[in-house]
């Protein structure tokens, strides 16, 4: 993607979509953006993917493990506290008799 001198700025294109580049190193990769196609593509697929970073760490919950195991973070089932036999009925996989 891009020319030769895109790999120096290609570098800070993810921290770029995420806002967090320095206002110096922000306004040379601006400049550079203006006039390279390639890296505005790239750009644009990586502000898609921050912005799903952002939403997903938005909702992410932290459930306290059981008492005496310490606090971790949970997700996926464990975390919303549902266990196997919501998944699967109380008979298991397949058995809807």
């Amino acid at each position: 993607m891009g020319g030769p001198d895109c790999g120096e700025f290609r570098i800070g294109l993810g921290v770029y979509a995420l806002g967090r580049l320095p206002g110096a190193e922000a306004d040379e990769l601006s400049a550079h953006l203006r006039g390279c196609p390639p890296c505005r593509a790239e750009l644009a697929e990586l502000r898609g993917v921050a912005e799903l970073l952002r939403r997903t760490i938005a909702h992410k919950r932290i459930v306290p493990a059981r008492k005496g195991a310490g606090r971790v973070m949970r997700t996926g089932a464990s975390g919303t506290r549902f266990s196997g036999a919501c998944a699967y009925g109380s008979r298991g996989s397949g058995r809807s008799r």
